[in-house]
């Protein structure tokens, strides 16, 4: 046996060995793109995608991570017109506006293009919101399983007044499945504190989360400043109907009771010897004109107060209009709500 026959059997032996080792290798790469087929289609499809300007800044805004960007894009996000966007995404309920949806049937993202420019923060959200439903739908049922916990104690700690609560009353109500979704998506989008573990798990998805938080709280803080000043300007108004209408009262009632002295102190003047002397007859008439003066000044207070009511009622109405304009920026339709009137301005003179 010579040293080269060594060395040749030895070589053999080492090929061998890693012939095992590469066909065990390729009988695991075959078993994991099994596993791994949404995965890889779903960098395919990505990698494809040519990426509009809108959707990259969508991407920077929302602060998504390389993995939150890839689940965004290959969702082939479009972001659609307000005319044709009901053909895809639908929800008719008053109050509640359709902003995008991630649709399970071709696996794709609708984004409802807003056109106010007070409200364009709301997009990146929108955006990073329907990512987090196309994580949802690929999340194994066990995923969900150690998920829904965290997303309930999120919940839980934002109290029963929060605005959340009556929203996720409407997405219940429509669909109880969808809870768990609805709240994964939010809570990722919207809630800044959240549990530690939670937190955790948003970051495979955003390289920095707190900038959509912010996104979303800019966009709330619009309509919470234009839902204060309309409800201090309805509680003014009422306040100012109510004091006008007490005024109309004492001065109708003030009215009637001067007209009926005036009628009775003509009779009376118009009588020989009613009136035992000239200085009484004075003296009455002269309490008749200041008691018509008074009268005169109250109907000019109220007319006053009623012309600064209706200048506020203006004003109650512009903000109105406001409110109208960016709820349709939003897609949601208003239901009818009863109007304030001004108040008659037929004084009795």
């Amino acid at each position: 046996m010579s040293i080269g026959s060594k060395i040749l059997r030895a070589g053999i032996a080492l090929l061998a060995l890693g012939a095992l080792a590469l066909q065990g290798g390729a009988a695991w790469g075959a078993l994991w793109v099994v596993e791994n087929q949404r995965m890889i289609k779903d960098q395919l499809v990505a990698y494809q995608f040519e990426t509009p300007e809108n959707i990259s800044s969508y991407i920077d805004q929302a602060g998504l991570s390389d993995q939150g960007s890839l689940y965004l894009r290959t969702s082939l996000p479009r972001v659609v017109p307000a005319y044709e966007f009901d053909r895809y995404c639908t929800r008719n309920e008053p109050g509640i506006g359709v902003l995008g949806c991630y649709t399970t049937r071709d696996s794709r993202i609708y984004l409802y293009d807003v056109t106010d420019p007070r409200l364009e923060s709301i997009e990146p959200v929108v955006a990073a919101h329907e990512m987090l439903h196309a994580v949802w739908f690929r999340k194994t049922t066990e995923e969900r399983n150690a998920l829904a916990p965290l997303l309930e104690e999120a919940y839980a700690a934002l109290g029963p007044d929060h605005p959340l609560i009556e929203r996720m009353a409407s997405y219940e109500a429509d669909n109880p499945a969808s809870r768990l979704p609805e709240l994964y998506s939010i809570i990722g989008t919207e809630i800044r504190e959240i549990p530690e573990a939670l937190e955790a798990h948003y970051a495979e998805y955003f390289a920095n989360r707190a900038l959509v938080v912010d996104l979303a709280d800019r966009v709330y803080r619009v309509f919470d400043t234009l839902q204060a000043e309309l409800e201090q300007l309805s509680n003014e108004l009422s306040s100012r109907n109510a004091e006008i209408e007490g005024l109309r009262f004492t001065y109708e009632e003030t009215s009637r009771v001067l007209a009926g002295d005036i009628v009775a102190f003509n009779e009376k003047a118009s009588t020989p010897g009613a009136f035992p002397s000239k200085s009484q007859f004075e003296a009455t008439r002269a309490e008749l004109v200041t008691r018509q003066e008074r009268l005169e000044s109250m109907r000019i207070t109220l007319q006053t107060k009623i012309t600064e009511y209706n200048e506020r009622l203006e004003e109650l109405n512009t903000l109105n209009d406001e409110v109208s304009e960016l709820n349709q920026g939003i897609n949601v339709t208003l239901e009818e709500e009863e109007e304030l009137t001004p108040p008659s301005t037929d004084i009795e003179s």
